[in-house]
């Protein structure tokens, strides 16, 4: 008897067991479906976040299949040399000018006489601006971003939409974006150096040419910043040297500095648009350069890589700790930098 009732107890306690186990069982999948969806409510809602910032938008827009976006709004004197170089390489294609944190007059007034939309941001965050930009122009299937110390040629934005199209047509790349060849750049300098023969001159000056996002004296000397200016313009002189060489496409194989670049609407909107770093901006911690790096990664986690064509060319005036010392080059010889 004893034995009987132990038993009892034990396929009771079994029992007991099983019914919670089946409970769980059923709890399980109910959990995981919340879950799930609490996860892609978040991230829907973390998606729309960085669409919305209070803007101005001066609304010029014809509903092009090309957008081109030119950030401006704090190095005003570069804009006699940027703007009508890039005026001189626009394709048919809506153009927008877009200030983030900011709205300048002078902008506001040149794109009303050349027909431009003029976009300001009341946040300064390059990533959210564009964004907000690129949503506002839901026409354009291709955008061209570039910033407001860019050179540009006549021919660079077509040239650089063409090899797009190509590359995506040929199919051995897919690009995520594609960027024309840039002297002053920590990715194009090594292969210019190179084509130039120039690569042991610079490199007995300024040390070994190595291909890097920071830390290169590319990017924090500034005789190596007018060294590369002055070997390499006029611009135009050094697209004619590449357009006699077979045109090369050169996977960044590391952080691509976005100055200049060509991608598609598409690629935007799968890699979740720019990120919005909230928290950063509510403490004023600086968020640039986030749009750059993100890409860079995203293009990386997609196998669509950053490439550089070099049937196009660009002038990059500097980077921060160069730029007084190129302002000086700039007042001392303007002629280098004018179309």
């Amino acid at each position: 008897m004893g034995t009987s009732f132990m038993a009892g107890a034990g396929t009771a306690q079994g029992y007991g067991r099983a019914r919670q186990d089946a409970a769980i069982k059923v709890r399980r999948p109910a959990i995981s479906s919340l879950y799930n969806g609490l996860k892609d409510r978040a991230t829907s809602l973390d998606r729309l976040s960085r669409l919305h910032d209070r803007f101005r938008l001066d609304d010029r827009r014809r509903g092009r299949p090309v957008l081109v976006c030119l950030l401006a709004g704090y190095k005003p004197q570069l804009w006699p040399f940027v703007i009508p170089r890039m005026k001189a390489s626009l394709p048919e294609a809506d153009v927008c000018i877009l200030s983030p944190g900011l709205r300048n007059a002078r902008l506001a007034e040149l794109c009303s006489v050349e027909g431009w939309s003029y976009l300001s941001t009341a946040t300064n965050d390059v990533s959210l601006a564009q964004n907000v930009c690129y949503n506002l122009h839901p026409a354009a299937s291709m955008i061209v971003k570039l910033d407001e110390d860019m050179f540009l040629l006549p021919e660079t934005i077509r040239n650089t939409l063409t090899e797009y199209a190509r590359m995506t047509e040929e199919g051995a790349l897919h690009p995520g974006c594609v960027a024309p060849v840039i002297p002053l750049n920590g990715f194009c300098y090594r292969h210019l150096l190179e084509l130039l023969g120039l690569l042991g001159e610079y490199e007995s000056r300024f040390g070994i040419a190595r291909m890097a996002t920071s830390g290169i004296s590319l990017q924090t000397d500034p005789a190596a910043a007018t060294w590369i200016w002055e070997k390499t313009t006029p611009l135009s002189t050094l697209a004619e040297r590449l357009a006699a060489e077979p045109i090369r496409w050169l996977p960044s194989p590391i952080q691509f500095s976005i100055g200049l670049i060509a991608f598609e609407r598409a690629f935007w909107e799968e890699i979740g648009y720019f990120p919005v770093y909230r928290r950063r901006l509510l403490v004023g911690a600086s968020t640039l350069g986030g749009d750059e790096a993100y890409l860079c990664a995203k293009a990386v986690e997609t196998s669509r890589p950053v490439v550089v064509t070099t049937a196009a060319v660009a002038g990059h005036f500097s980077f921060a700790p160069q730029y007084a010392a190129m302002k000086t080059l700039l007042d001392s010889r303007p002629e280098m930098f004018e179309r």
